[in-house]
């Protein structure tokens, strides 16, 4: 069998082949947008390109045949920035967030759209999975919040936001009223001991994820109580005792101990706790200004200095996150704060992306709605989606009224989007090429539950190849030429009546959120 190189591996191919299914075969990934098995490669995302070694330019994998003794770069940073490039012209004219502006405002990153979808649904285990995914404390932030997820919201507008902290609140009261509030399985015991430093809202929503990720946990704390200032600096009329104590409990119910009435005050008292614990957690306020610091751990004028994204100290072993850090005034700031501090302590624990550098989420931002694309997406809302009719649920129903003006403004296809994957691989900007022009944002569902986002389309092409190959009529065809091209019906058929029965092949076949399907299917 003939073989070529890729990146110094010896790589066989069958005659006929290209470099892409050979190098596929052979385990090297190479990143395609409009390749797809049984259908002719239309090359035009241009993001699968490598280089010939005694060829001038870069060639496209899935159009080019291999060729015995062929010798590729496929990895190297010039053929990285390439690809780079193709994907960043691709963003240039995205019409469409990856994430909901809602979440990323909230700084607990709650998923709010798939709640609101799961509280629509009436799946109260999805919802409340959703939900204490991100919230420790979901009913006690649901009375204290002030809601900056709901500045972004992008109905706002159009007829008030979405009241998104009614939400999380409804499905923690839900959640409890059904006997069943739902500390997810904890992972199996690790073996690992944790001592957290404070029992305010970041020291509980530390202790709650270390011990969701099987770890032994301790809260100390020199209060009675636990609970910081949402016991002894929030008024009860704001904040029920018991909304408080039913979330602590939760809490306790994951294995979490409790030291109350004990102060760490000094450096022995530090040593100590890390003599008997693997790590562990400051939650503590900011030191007072008059007070010495009295731990080795380097410290500011705000509080304990931290890696940014990982809140490690200056000490192995010791992290702290929430008002420790500095003036934390948002318990949500704080809750979020909490569950990644308690992330990075897993890390460090279980030695896992050892080295690796922080990398964010990739988002795609697509900015400003005009007037008349709010105006549409309002009328494509989940109480009108088919999804939303009256059903048995165990949620209030103005709990699901509300729910149902979530505009679903996150993408339909974040979680398998591959120019999302992309793009995050290869550390795009995004608004590399941007000119402030882009498609316009529309969405049209249908009764199959089809739901079509043209802005999203980069023009692959799989779905059109898809229909060809099944012999669909009248199947799907590209409409005009160079920056107008686009993918539609013809003959004015609808477009799921249009892919007939290759309709879900191409739904799972398209790379990014331009088709998917609003009824049980959209990702979470």
């Amino acid at each position: 069998m003939p073989t070529l190189t890729i990146d110094n591996a010896a790589v066989p191919f069958e005659p006929g082949e290209t470099i892409l299914l050979a190098a596929t075969r052979a385990g090297i990934a190479i990143p395609t947008l409009c390749s797809f098995e049984g259908i002719e490669p239309p090359t035009s995302c241009y993001v699968c390109v490598v280089k010939i070694q005694g060829r001038n330019g870069m060639a496209p994998a899935c159009a080019t045949l291999a060729e015995a003794g062929m010798v590729l770069e496929s990895g190297s940073e010039e053929v990285r920035r390439c690809r780079r490039r193709a994907l960043e012209l691709l963003l240039s004219e995205h019409a469409g967030d990856c994430e909901a502006p809602c979440r990323r405002i909230c700084p607990a990153d709650l998923d709010i759209p798939v709640m609101a979808r799961h509280i629509v649904e009436g799946s109260l285990d999805a919802a409340v999975r959703t939900v204490w995914s991100r919230l420790a404390l979901p009913g006690v932030l649901g009375h204290v919040c002030p809601a900056p997820c709901q500045k972004g919201c992008v109905r706002a507008p159009v007829d008030g936001a979405v009241a998104i902290r009614e939400l999380h609140k409804g499905v923690a009261e839900a959640a409890f009223k059904s006997g069943a509030p739902a500390a997810p399985r904890a992972a199996p015991a690790s073996g690992k001991k944790i001592t957290v430093i404070g029992a305010g809202p970041a020291g509980l929503s530390s202790a709650y994820y270390l011990a969701l990720l099987g770890h032994a946990c301790t809260v100390v704390d020199e209060r009675e109580e636990p609970g910081g200032m949402l016991r002894y600096g929030i008024d009860r009329a704001v904040l029920p005792s018991a909304v408080l104590d039913q979330e602590i409990a939760l809490i306790r119910d994951l294995g979490v101990a409790f030291r109350m009435g004990c102060r760490v005050g000094d450096q022995r008292a530090l040593d100590e706790l890390l003599q008997c614990s693997d790590a562990v957690v400051f939650a503590t306020g900011a030191p007072a200004p008059d007070r010495p610091w009295l731990f080795d751990v380097h410290a500011t004028a705000k509080g304990i200095a931290v890696e940014a994204h990982t809140f490690a100290s200056s000490r192995g072993g010791v992290f702290a996150c929430g008002g420790a850090v500095a003036v934390c005034r948002m318990a949500v700031r704080a809750v979020g704060q909490g569950r990644l501090t308690a992330e990075s302590v897993h890390r460090f624990l279980t030695h896992s992306a050892a080295g690796a550098a922080w990398s964010p989420r990739f988002d795609s931002h697509l900015g400003k709605f005009e007037a008349e694309e709010l105006r549409q997406l309002a009328a494509t809302d989940l109480a009108s989606s088919g999804i939303a009719e009256s059903k048995a649920s165990l949620f209030e129903s103005s709990l699901v009224t509300a729910a149902a003006r979530c505009l679903q403004c996150d993408c339909g296809k974040k979680l398998g989007c591959a120019l999302r994957a992309y793009a995050q691989e290869y550390e795009v900007n995004r608004d590399q090429y941007r000119t402030g022009a882009r498609k316009p944002v529309a969405r049209t569902r249908y009764a199959s539950g089809l739901v079509h986002e043209p802005g999203k389309c980069i023009d692959c092409g799989r779905c059109i190849g898809i229909t060809a190959a099944d012999h669909i009529r009248p199947g799907l065809t590209f409409n005009n030429r160079g920056f107008d091209v686009t993918v539609n019906a013809p003959f004015g058929a609808d477009m799921d009546a249009a892919m007939g029965g290759a309709l879900g092949r191409c739904i799972a076949a398209c790379p990014v959120g331009a088709l998917w399907k609003i009824n049980g299917t959209k990702e979470t």
